[in-house]
């Protein structure tokens, strides 16, 4: 049989859980008060990370526009086949080259800023799984 003490340990123990119906409002609505906050503090490090990858492209833009250029002018100066040919050529391995590191600098912005904007639901996640995913005994 049981004791007064032990249905009373047992009701203590379950209100800490909020699937048994004994989790006050306010508890619920200050779980997705903090829950919200993750996700604005979230949207806040991806605005400006991928506003930063939006003017890294803009750079990589103008750069590439000057370059270009450049190139053309190369090319209207070449006064022979010789010139001509080695103006292209290098005008084409520049511009692989700019591609290839813009690219790959972007691309290294990109995987930072997903990895900054996950970091505050990954620490609400944690945080809840803590507190609300372990079995009452």
């Amino acid at each position: 049989m049981t004791t007064k003490t032990d249905t009373a340990s047992k009701a203590t123990a379950n209100a800490k859980t909020p699937w048994n119906g004994a989790f006050s409002f306010d508890t619920m609505a200050d779980e997705g008060r903090a829950s919200l906050d993750s996700l604005v503090q979230a949207s806040t490090v991806a605005s400006k990370g991928y506003g930063a990858i939006g003017s890294a492209w803009f750079d990589f833009a103008k750069e590439a526009m000057a370059a270009q250029a450049d190139a053309a002018e190369a090319l209207m100066g070449a006064r022979s086949w010789a010139e001509l040919t080695e103006a292209q050529t290098g005008a084409a391995k520049g511009s692989f080259e700019r591609t290839m590191a813009a690219g790959n600098r972007i691309a290294d912005m990109s995987v930072k800023t997903a990895g900054d904007a996950m970091e505050p639901i990954r620490a609400r996640a944690e945080d809840l799984v803590e507190r609300y995913g372990k079995p009452v005994a």
